[in-house]
């Protein structure tokens, strides 16, 4: 399940460390982001009307783009690198050091071979072949794993999965060249896609259990001008949310009907209505984990089955975005109260706060549809079952180890204050490494980490934000004083021993 806990601390990361951001910014990022914490709020399907509060948080959200474009610049850079074109089947060996979750995949892959024609298929006219060659001379031919649409080919050429992740390798082939890219603060070009994903093997009422619709951040680079590789990282930990979501609507109706509110006092862009909406959160907040551990079910992979991956568009970002300029100044905007801030966001242009627009983006839309199969391989995957709590019903589910990637599940009982934030910690006492193309707090790479033990704390989100993160970086603390300060104020701690 994406969630925006991993954008939110990187982001604030190199902007704490980079640029003084105005209070306003900080203020109205927390806001929107703590409506979508992690495994609450957030939902794979579409939300019910009961749900429209959150329209609000996806309106200040917006807003804080165009806002936080006025306080920072990415570094942006040229991605035109002059190489030969890859041979389709080796992206892995040439991207595999490149990105976040980085490892040996080359050796661990599959190349997805195109299946032979079929001999009984008969020919085609020589003549036929010639003019159909004439009008597409320039166009690739498309195949199961090979297809074009808006001056676009996409190509998938290998695959490594266990029942945690697929990792794909992907080829995007522009016909004119792409557009400078920004950059991000790991050299990436900033690239997303969006897509339709679902698995062979929900079927019936359990389609209704596939992923759905899919916001993808891919890793990779510009091979030359004209040519994008990537590894795109499928999280196929899959769920069954079905008692889950009646539960968490109970639980919606009972904070509401306690608060003594309604919707649509949640959706008043006031300064009472947003400190409604924040007290509402919070509460959601702090019991909807004990909901998922309790009624979450996961959903077991079958050893192979096939994705249908469907993308509908593929958008870069400028290396020199045209952001909106609202006219005002950052100690204007500072001293703005929420009402003052909601009326200057008002005023944006509907060009500007759409996603893709021209100002800021070049994009690619079409039908690249494709049916990869998949094998499941678990001979590398260790999984530790915890399964325990402490007096505040507060632990640690499992820690599953994969070639490439490490994911803490945290387990909160009935009754506990789930508002946590997971720090993980490796044996050298090092922070563990987040991976940049998923939203999650509690998935972590592992290539260039001792992983011998893990320490796993959970933490008071709140004091997490706005005072531990903060010392941790302003202070430039050693090791050993941010460990012997995470456990001074953890509500729990797990030293985890993990086979090498």
């Amino acid at each position: 399940m994406m969630t925006f806990n991993n954008n939110e601390k990187k982001l604030r990361e190199e902007l704490n460390k980079d640029v003084d951001i105005p209070v306003i910014v900080h203020e109205k990022v927390n806001r929107a982001y703590r409506m979508i914490e992690d495994h609450t709020v957030v939902q794979k399907k579409p939300q019910k009307d009961s749900y429209c509060w959150m329209k609000t948080g996806a309106k200040i959200a917006g807003g804080m783009a165009a806002v936080m474009a006025v306080g920072f610049v990415f570094c942006a850079a040229n991605p035109v690198m002059a190489r030969e074109l890859p041979i389709v089947g080796g992206l892995f060996e040439q991207l595999q050091e490149n990105v976040s979750f980085f490892g040996n995949f080359a050796d661990k892959a599959t190349v997805l071979e195109e299946p032979a024609q079929n001999p009984s298929q008969p020919a085609k006219d020589s003549s036929d072949t010639q003019e159909a060659a004439a009008d597409e001379s320039s166009a690739p031919a498309e195949t199961v794993y090979t297809k074009t649409a808006d001056g676009l080919t996409i190509t998938f050429s290998e695959i490594y999965a266990n029942d945690q992740t697929v990792y794909l390798s992907m080829e995007a082939v522009s016909e004119d060249p792409f557009p400078e890219t920004m950059m991000d603060q790991e050299d990436q070009p900033v690239i997303s896609m969006i897509a339709d994903v679902s698995y062979s093997f929900l079927e019936g009422d359990q389609a209704e259990l596939n992923p759905g619709t899919q916001y993808m951040n891919p890793e990779g680079k510009f091979l030359d001008d004209h040519t994008y590789a990537c590894i795109l990282r499928l999280d196929t930990q899959l769920e069954d949310t079905t008692e889950y979501q009646k539960k968490y609507d109970e639980m919606v109706q009972d904070v509401l009907d306690e608060m003594g509110v309604t919707h649509e006092d949640l959706n008043d862009e006031t300064e009472e209505g947003y400190a409604l909406l924040g007290e509402f959160n919070d509460k959601v907040t702090a019991q909807a984990g004990a909901l998922q551990s309790e009624y979450v079910k996961p959903i077991e992979l079958p050893e192979t089955f096939d994705i249908h991956l469907s993308v509908s568009e593929f958008t870069g970002t400028k290396a020199e975005p045209e952001y909106w300029d609202h006219g005002y100044s950052e100690e204007e905007l500072e001293n703005m109260s929420d009402e003052e801030f909601q009326e200057v966001m008002n005023q944006m242009p509907a060009e500007y706060s759409q996603h893709p627009n021209e100002h800021e983006n070049y994009w690619f839309e079409g039908d690249w549809s494709f049916d990869i199969p998949v094998t499941i391989d678990n001979s590398l995957t260790e999984t530790i079952e915890i399964n325990e709590t402490n007096d505040d019903g507060i632990g640690l589910a499992s820690v599953v180890k994969t070639p490439y990637e490490l994911t803490v599940n945290p387990l909160y009982e009935e009754g506990s204050n789930s508002d946590c934030f997971i720090v993980t910690l490796d044996a050298d006492g090092n922070m563990m490494p987040y991976i940049d193309s998923d939203g999650s707090i509690n998935n972590y790479a592992i290539q260039d980490r001792n992983v011998s033990s893990i320490d796993v704390y959970l933490v008071d989100y709140i004091q997490y934000m706005d005072n531990l993160k903060v010392r941790y970086y302003n202070e430039d603390m050693e090791n050993g004083e941010w460990k012997t300060l995470l456990e001074e104020n953890a509500r729990y701690h797990k030293t985890v021993v993990l086979e090498p």
